[in-house]
């Protein structure tokens, strides 16, 4: 038997892990960064090694199975490795849409509820994960240049990079996993959406 929660606490349950995951990231940093293409790059790697096999491991936790748990750990720390990898390109578009397009499919894929096989149950979850993991980098995009361009003055950008990041980052990084949590749940196939005929 699953465990069933309420969307909002979903949500909170996603924006606790998106909190933490951003934080160990930018604590985890070498104090001498100074280029922010570097910051942002090695940000990424980290939140791909510590974000991932979270949500992965949270996936199985939810379908109550130790075997889940640990699959959708390792399938999510393969998962980061792979993004660290493909992180040195340096290539900030892909880094922030890729990802997390191969995150919320990689995982779907893995990490399949015990209600979802088969051939289509398998494609299914794989494209609900790519959709999942879309919207989690086009959120996190759209809100951290919101936050940055509307609450932080170019000229603190400049000079305190890492500091303002905190500003920025951090909540945008909260909200999209939140959002990823609810959409990645239905992915795997833990929830279905009911169209209720009127």
């Amino acid at each position: 038997m699953n465990r069933h929660y309420p969307t909002w606490l979903i949500l909170l349950q996603g924006l606790a892990l998106g909190l933490i995951a951003f934080g160990v990231a930018e604590l985890s940093l070498p104090g001498h960064l100074f280029d922010s293409g570097d910051h942002d790059m090695m940000v990424a790697q980290r939140l791909g090694l510590v974000y991932t096999p979270g949500v992965g491991a949270w996936l199985g936790w939810l379908q109550r199975s130790r075997q889940r748990t640990g699959v959708g750990a390792l399938a999510g720390l393969g998962i980061g490795i792979a993004y660290f990898v493909l992180c040195t390109t340096k290539d900030f578009f892909a880094i922030m849409v890729a990802f997390p397009a191969l995150l919320g499919s990689g995982l779907a894929c893995a990490v399949g509820s015990s209600q979802s096989h088969g051939i289509a149950a398998f494609f299914s979850r794989l494209v609900k994960g790519v959709i999942a993991g879309i919207v989690l980098g086009f959120v996190y995009m759209f809100l951290l240049n919101a936050f940055l361009n509307t609450f932080i003055s170019p000229e603190r950008l400049l000079t305190g990079y890492v500091h303002e990041m905190w500003k920025g980052g951090l909540p945008a990084m909260g909200v999209a996993s939140a959002l990823f949590f609810v959409l990645i749940r239905w992915a795997v196939g833990l929830v279905r959406v009911r169209v209720e005929q009127l």
